[in-house]
């Protein structure tokens, strides 16, 4: 199966990803006096880079063992969400780059020409995976066809820092789990996740030495809505893809529900270091709300006429009410902030 006009298992959804766009004359005002020491040593991290050979373009990525059709479709889907993703992380890095070199913000532009160059390659390597499976995806041209989502400053900040976090735990639990179970690791790219999950985590600790360049980011009300809107969205997202589309973790052996809530659990323990407010998943409905919510929404799109009305009518309650659970303030929010201009 080959495609190159349009990317195969991918549904235009909310849960399909998405290339973005920023303010990027406002990221190149970004004053960075205050955190120059955190800078420069992630500069320096970053310069040495430390997965140069980890990425083996030779490293056979075909299935150890044959799949089922519905198995085969499951783990082809999470190559192309995941491929995409990357590539649009890429995209965003690239241009972020290429602007803030030529504000003169060459220090920033280098560090982010570096995460472009992290993100190009967890691209290719996914890429190539699904070349194994017959399937070419023209990333170029899918990334000019698809519209091109504009996101304020602080609203890239809060959710990319939240997406490499979150995507650091995804990989390192897979890793984990595989490592105890390797009956259940039929392809070799999960062979290269450990190393690729410290990538994530790099760029997470970046965006979390630029938030601290906003101080108000952070500050009173608007800090503790951007926590909690952006943690409630990418934890819902996150949510409906492990759950709703758990085929792919089943395969590997894992409870998706499972895995989800622990993904939740560790990413929202780390944004403690970032964000003023997190979510307290331990103290309230917030899971169990979770699990409601995946089940109304499966319903919904199974259903039809007034069924499907009143089922809509019903998920927006339920993510109401998800939204709104309790929150606890957290030591970030007692961080010295740097200056800004």
């Amino acid at each position: 199966m080959t495609s190159t006009a349009a990317a195969p298992h991918l549904r235009e959804d909310l849960l399909t990803p998405r290339f973005y766009t920023t303010e990027i004359d406002k990221a190149a005002r970004t004053d960075l006096e205050d955190q120059r020491p955190a800078f420069e040593a992630m500069l320096k991290e970053m310069q040495t880079d430390y997965n140069r050979e980890h990425f083996d373009r030779r490293a056979p990525l075909e299935r150890l063992r044959s799949l089922t059709a519905e198995e085969k479709e499951a783990y082809e889907s999470y190559l192309v969400r995941s491929c995409v993703s990357e590539f649009s992380g890429f995209l965003l890095f690239k241009e972020l780059s290429r602007r803030l070199h030529k504000a003169g913000r060459t220090d920033l532009g280098e560090l982010f020409q570096l995460m472009a160059r992290d993100e190009a390659r967890h691209a290719g390597f996914l890429n190539r995976a699904l070349v194994a499976e017959a399937i070419t995806i023209d990333l170029p041209t899918l990334s000019s066809k698809r519209p091109i989502t504009w996101f304020p400053l602080s609203w890239v900040l809060y959710s990319v820092y939240l997406s490499e976090k979150i995507g650091y735990w995804r990989y390192i639990l897979i890793d984990r789990h595989l490592k105890a179970n390797p009956d259940h690791n039929f392809a070799p790219l999960f062979d290269f996740f450990e190393p690729w999950c410290q990538d994530e985590n790099r760029h997470g600790d970046i965006f979390n030495m630029l938030i601290r360049c906003w101080p108000e980011l952070k500050r009173g009300f608007p800090g503790k809505l951007l926590s909690r809107f952006f943690l409630w969205s990418v934890f819902l997202t996150h949510s409906l893809t492990v759950c709703e589309r758990g085929d792919f973790y089943r395969i590997l052996g894992m409870d998706p529900n499972q895995f989800d809530a622990e993904v939740m659990q560790q990413t929202n323990r780390t944004a403690r270091r970032a964000f003023p407010w997190v979510f307290d998943l331990e103290g309230s409905e917030f899971l169990g709300l979770r699990d409601r919510i995946v089940a109304t929404f499966r319903s919904q799109r199974q259903s039809r006429g007034l069924r499907k009305l009143a089922l809509r009518w019903e998920l927006a309650g339920l993510l109401i009410r998800q939204f709104a659970q309790p929150m606890l303030p957290t030591p970030a929010a007692m961080a010295t902030p740097c200056k800004t201009e």
